[in-house]
């Protein structure tokens, strides 16, 4: 494509002059003779250059420059003034005051010109070039958002710091947040490792982040949790990293569901019920099964987890074997057993005591009809 390149000079001769100096396939010289004509022509045509005498009657080229800088469609076009009034530097200066970009002196030393020409032509087509890149990647962007949106599973893009960048409409939806509500939060902030809402996620630390940065895809081995209106949903989370073109990390795609529990839980679901704890009016003890011993007194209950008081010092991961007398025979058992895992304690005030947050690890039906009926019951 040929770039544009307005010539203004009052002197026919002059302009003569420099479209034999400057004529060339890939160029359009566009000759203008007076100030008015020049600005006629820089808003009728897309140029990539003007070459502005300085000494014209009614209008000076620094008057020219002036009115093109204050025009949107103008401002960016880069001028040379071509003059032979004078060399003092004020007028040099002036002329870069009013929006030149060079200064050329007459005689003009045809190589100079050339050249100067040459590398405003060259930064013209670099900057054409990146223009059709933004609208190109925009478009591209554009289009992935579409199909992003429009696929069924929730997705949430976040930046190697963890902060969320991006999500489609099925997060939206599953989280009960708008975009406005997610995009720039931290992911942290709405993952829980247990079921009480009171062990928050650490993007730092969290195997999720370890595994994308090495190059791993990632998938919970145990629920986690995010807030819901009727308690705490259970989520399956998926993520893969996403990289550069150098490989280098810079966040992970991570695809959200409904866990197995939600799922397929049929009646004990109730039709995808978000697993509401329930905090108990019957004191009822929790034993270690290996010991014997107390562990501690049940304030809350979920399918998924439950809450203790608890005088006993628990290590956040450790795994124990446990059990708990029933107020009541219940689904013909007084006492079930579980395995449960500590996803999180805390220190109270009083020394010695402790609220410890812990998520099951097995349940088999007999003591999830158990748990569901002392939720409901007690």
């Amino acid at each position: 494509m040929k770039q544009n390149i307005l010539v203004v000079d009052d002197h026919r001769e002059n302009l003569i002059s420099l479209e034999a100096i400057l004529d060339s396939d890939d160029r359009n010289l566009i000759m203008a003779q007076s100030g008015n004509e020049a600005l006629s022509l820089a808003l009728k045509h897309d140029l990539a250059l003007v070459l502005l005498d300085v000494q014209m009657p009614e209008m000076d080229g620094f008057e020219v420059a002036e009115l093109m800088r204050k025009n949107k469609k103008t401002r960016h076009i880069p001028i040379i003034f071509v003059t032979a009034i004078s060399k003092e530097q004020k007028y040099v200066f002036k002329g870069y005051e009013c929006g030149a970009v060079d200064y050329l002196l007459k005689p003009i030393d045809q190589k100079i010109l050339e050249a100067k020409v040459s590398v405003f032509l060259e930064l013209d087509r670099q900057r054409r070039k990146l223009q059709q890149a933004v609208v190109q990647m925009k478009r591209l962007k554009d289009e992935n958002e579409r199909l992003l949106h429009a696929l069924g599973e929730a997705l949430i893009g976040t930046n190697a710091e963890g902060k969320i960048t991006f999500c489609n409409e099925a997060a939206c939806a599953l989280l009960r947040q708008s975009r406005d509500d997610l995009v720039g939060n931290d992911i942290a902030d709405l993952i829980f490792n247990d079921d009480a809402g009171k062990s928050c996620w650490s993007w730092d630390s969290s195997p999720l982040q370890e595994a994308c940065r090495q190059g791993e895809s990632w998938e919970n081995e145990h629920n986690l949790y995010t807030p819901d209106d009727d308690g705490l949903l259970a989520l399956s989370v998926r993520a893969n990293a996403i990289t550069n073109d150098a490989g280098i990390f810079t966040g992970v795609v991570v695809v959200l569901g409904l866990s197995d529990d939600e799922n397929n839980g049929g009646d004990c679901a109730r039709n995808h019920r978000r697993n509401p704890r329930k905090r108990l009016f019957r004191e009822m003890v929790v034993f270690d099964r290996s010991t014997g011993g107390n562990v501690g007194r049940l304030i809350n209950l979920s399918v998924n987890g439950f809450k203790l008081f608890s005088r006993r010092a628990l290590a956040h991961g450790e795994d124990l074997q446990l059990g708990m007398v029933l107020p009541d025979q219940i689904s013909g058992v007084n006492t079930v057993s579980f395995d449960a895992r500590v996803v999180w304690a805390e220190t109270l005030d009083a020394p010695g005591e402790f609220q410890v947050g812990f998520q099951f690890q097995t349940l088999n039906s007999v003591t999830r009809d158990v748990i569901e009926n002392l939720m409901e019951n007690y």
